[in-house]
């Protein structure tokens, strides 16, 4: 979403719409629209300037509605750095969600666990973040704050709410430092183990971009990993996208729940 006549463009779809809280739902995890009521439905290719998602697993749309207690606006897949998006798409992106209206931004994504403790279809709430992608979206942007305070760049409030629901849902949820690499490609041994020495839990391709943004648009965050499959080394298992897709699907139900049961409680 990159140029002037996409905001207009979406609030005219939207019909006087409103969301409160924007949803980005990484691989796999698109389902969770299904929980929509009266869901308004616009595909990323209606979309002026909007960047197409080309990963599978990315249905690329932007859905809707009510859940709960809420009216949310969910992203069904996102672009990648990795696809040569430029990372001033991201901002401008963020930013329009806050221009129609959200005032909380949740991240989903799936990772990679760098924990043996913490093994394949382990849910990970993302305490706080390392970027190691080498890209930031605000370069260039100028736009005030330059420089947005990230020491607490994950709302505590919404943490807290969230470990309190999963306590009561018997659903163990994991807190954990989350880390950016470029990718495409999946990381060596070598590199998970520098990770873990960097004091991170779980390794993607995304989200940090976004919550970057989202940080300087004062946005709340809260963010949630779903652990794919255990860091190179960790395992004896080759890893591929079809089998992440696989494990995410299954324990992607139950990061819906969790979603669902926060929309309608907080």
């Amino acid at each position: 979403m990159i140029n002037n006549d996409t905001l207009d463009f979406l609030k005219t779809k939207l019909n006087g719409f409103i969301p409160d809280t924007a949803i980005v739902l990484g691989s796999g995890l698109g389902n969770f629209t299904d929980l929509i009521k009266n869901p308004i439905i616009i595909p990323y290719s209606d979309i002026p300037g909007a960047p197409k998602p080309t990963v599978k697993g990315h249905q690329g749309r932007l859905c809707a509605g009510i859940i709960g207690k809420h009216k949310v606006i969910c992203l069904q897949g996102r672009t990648h750095l990795y696809e040569g998006m430029d990372p001033r798409t991201i901002l401008v992106s963020t930013q329009q969600l806050k221009d129609l209206g959200a005032k909380r931004f949740i991240a989903t994504n799936a990772a990679g666990s760098l924990r043996t403790d913490m093994p394949a279809g382990s849910l990970m709430l993302i305490e706080d973040h390392i970027n190691f992608s080498g890209k930031n979206p605000l370069v260039g942007a100028m736009k005030t704050p330059n420089f947005p305070d990230m020491s607490s760049a994950y709302d505590v409030g919404m943490r807290q709410k969230m470990l309190d629901i999963a306590a009561k849902e018997n659903i163990r949820l994991f807190s954990g430092v989350y880390i950016m690499a470029l990718g495409p490609n999946y990381e060596t041994p070598a590199e998970v183990r520098m990770f873990r020495q960097f004091g991170a839990d779980a390794v993607g391709m995304s989200t940090v971009p976004e919550v970057i943004t989202a940080v300087q648009s004062n946005l709340k965050v809260l963010g949630i990993s779903v652990i794919s499959n255990l860091g190179a080394g960790l395992s004896s298992e080759n890893l591929s996208h079809n089998d992440v897709l696989q494990i995410v699907e299954t324990a992607g139900k139950k990061l819906s729940y969790l979603l669902q049961k926060f929309l309608e409680e907080d």
